[in-house]
């Protein structure tokens, strides 16, 4: 199996090799707003940074390929908190790999699958009750505050789509929506009375990103 995925990619590599006209090089940064979906009342979005490079494959003036890695710090917040200010950050490795549709000038259409890794993920005055029901009066509250990496899933899929331009002088703007395709949480049941049952849950990966970068 190994043997064959090595030839796979260097027959994919050979192919890319003998069809593309124009090979750039596009380091990014932009802001994410980020948060889980379907969106429940009790989460609102959280901002956080991407950064990192891609590759921009050009095989005609209308068509491209983009692969592409990021450095992604996503996650949610929590509305109902005591304190007002709960939140969960879980930071990613993002490998898109776009398929980019030039339509006029500089403008493009973008989608294609992305590969995640979680690399980070801690939670901030994570309060929360045993009992299941808003507003959680007269109920006993947990802290669940600090590293929960073990509560994440490592291993993620989302497909991404989006718009850009990009100027004749280098500089490229773009937004685009990554959708989960995966469960954010380990544990994908629903939520649980007692113990850490608000890392839990069927909920996926919902970020809106506004990018700039420059066209090498």
């Amino acid at each position: 199996m190994k043997k064959i995925a090595i030839l796979l990619a260097f027959l994919i590599a050979s192919w890319i090799g003998a069809h593309a006209q124009e090979f750039h090089f596009i380091p990014r940064i932009g802001l994410n707003l980020s948060s889980l979906y379907p969106i429940e009342s009790y989460r609102s979005m959280q901002a956080g940074l991407n950064i990192g490079v891609a590759e921009e494959i050009r095989f005609s003036r209308l068509f491209a390929l983009e692969p592409g890695i990021y450095y992604s710090m996503q996650g949610y917040r929590r509305d109902y908190s005591r304190d007002g200010n709960a939140c969960l950050k879980a930071d990613y490795l993002n490998i898109p790999v776009y398929a980019k549709f030039y339509l006029w000038q500089g403008f493009h259409l973008f989608a294609g699958p992305q590969v995640s890794f979680n690399v980070r993920a801690k939670a901030t005055d994570y309060i929360f009750s045993s009992s299941l029901c808003p507003p959680f009066m007269d109920e006993e509250y947990h802290d669940a505050s600090g590293d929960i990496r073990e509560e994440i899933r490592n291993c993620g899929f989302s497909l991404v789509m989006g718009a850009g331009y990009t100027f004749d002088w280098g500089l490229v703007v773009s937004a685009n929506y990554i959708l989960g395709c995966t469960p954010f949480f380990s544990d994908t049941n629903d939520f649980l009375t007692g113990g850490s049952s608000y890392f839990q849950g069927k909920g996926q990966n919902s970020v809106l990103q506004i990018n700039v970068g420059w066209r090498f």
